[in-house]
């Protein structure tokens, strides 16, 4: 069982969280349900108020995106009369424990954490972590993933959107369109790369990881670690910048 302290449990009491998602993945239904309804149930067990849920389906990931920030943006709580305090993006592709809500709003403490997320991994090419670090190149969307992911929480320049939690005032702080696809990145670095210009910062923790759900077996940590093992020579040398975007002495 998940011990908080004083702090943490008055934050979760003062949240209130609407879950966001763009649902695509039909096949993967079912156990996304069953560990969204059981996070909704152990939130609640533990003080975090997960009032309401607005979802898309099978829509253009940045359009959904858009819809449902535009939505929660100005939307009034009818329980509590006020703006939900937090959104819980989740896709609908993956498998997860019931803390997850919980665990990631404990990082909620740090007034300089606006999001938060779990760490997952890619269900198709390299099984690699859905987090970016940026180096010193000139191309604000060229992002690089970061390969072995620090344990506990770090600050990063961009993640994946299936499994994080943010501030809802992120949608003030940062002008529309906030999600945008092209060329040159998904719709989630966009964002990262936008929000960030206007003071967002966005962290993971390490600790914490999901399982993505993929068109075969399900891919988890094992199956990034044995990436990793098969392809020594590959990654050996490719971590080039700390995180924050520096170049490591001597590079």
């Amino acid at each position: 069982m998940q011990e908080y302290t004083p702090e943490e449990k008055k934050l979760l009491e003062d949240m209130s969280v609407v879950i966001m998602s763009p649902i695509t993945l039909s096949d993967a239904l079912p156990k996304w349900f069953q560990c969204t309804v059981n996070m909704v149930a152990h939130s609640w067990q533990h003080g975090l108020k997960i009032y309401e849920f607005g979802h898309t389906y099978r829509q253009v990931v940045d359009w959904a995106r858009n819809e449902l920030a535009r939505a929660v943006k100005e939307y009034v709580n009818p329980v509590t009369g006020k703006k939900f305090s937090h959104v819980l993006w989740l896709d609908s592709d993956h498998t997860f424990n019931p803390d997850l809500a919980c665990h990631l709003a404990r990082h909620m403490v740090n007034p300089v954490v606006d999001a938060v997320s779990a760490v997952y991994y890619n269900r198709t090419g390299p099984t690699l972590p859905v987090v970016y670090v940026k180096d010193f190149n000139e191309d604000r969307y060229k992002h690089f993933p970061l390969i072995w992911p620090p344990d506990g929480l770090f600050e990063c320049d961009a993640v994946g959107f299936g499994a994080i939690l943010m501030k809802r005032d992120v949608f003030d702080r940062v002008p529309e369109p906030w999600f945008t696809l092209d060329y040159r990145s998904g719709e989630d670095i966009a964002f990262c790369v936008k929000a960030k210009e206007h003071g967002v910062r966005f962290f993971v923790d390490g600790n914490y990881t999901l399982d993505h759900i993929g068109e075969g077996k399900i891919i988890t940590k094992k199956d990034y670690l044995q990436h990793l093992e098969d392809n020594k020579e590959k990654y050996k040398d490719k971590i080039k910048v700390t995180l924050g975007g520096k170049p490591h002495a001597g590079s």
